[in-house]
């Protein structure tokens, strides 16, 4: 995967097996918005919507990913495996491999992209230490 590359090209070769057959386009787009949607919620990629072949990898890049490159090449896999279980579901037996499959890298690039923000206002956290303590050690 290359940052310039087209996200609707990239997944149609996966999943449809050709990277030119514009037949299963308007079935292809939304899967792959509702894969990037779900990627959003848990706070990996920019909020874009695919509509063409315009859209990019580069363009679902965050301004965190650009930190992790590394571990944002997995969102192309993530979307691909979601955008393949949603439009040609395999054979009823694999259906639950796939879906844990699934689910864990959404959980993996979730957790590899998770702000760690200070807690606002969290009173447990206010103090270092109990202010009855100093009461106490006298």
């Amino acid at each position: 995967m290359k940052v310039d590359d087209s996200i609707l090209k990239s997944v149609r070769s996966t999943v449809v097996g050709v990277e030119d057959n514009l037949e299963f386009d308007n079935e292809l787009i939304p899967y792959i918005n509702s894969s990037i949607f779900n990627l959003n919620q848990n706070g990996v990629g920019a909020n874009i919507i695919v509509d063409s072949e315009e859209q990019t990898w580069g363009d679902l890049m965050g301004h965190m990913q650009l930190e992790k490159a590394q571990h944002f090449k997995s969102v192309p896999l993530y979307i691909a495996l979601n955008t393949q279980l949603l439009f040609d579901p395999p054979p009823p037996s694999n259906v639950q491999y796939h879906d844990k499959t699934i689910t864990e890298m959404l959980w993996r690039l979730k957790i590899e992209f998770e702000e760690e923000e200070e807690p606002k206002n969290d009173p447990a956290r206010r103090f270092t230490r109990a202010p009855w303590r100093d009461a106490y050690q006298r």
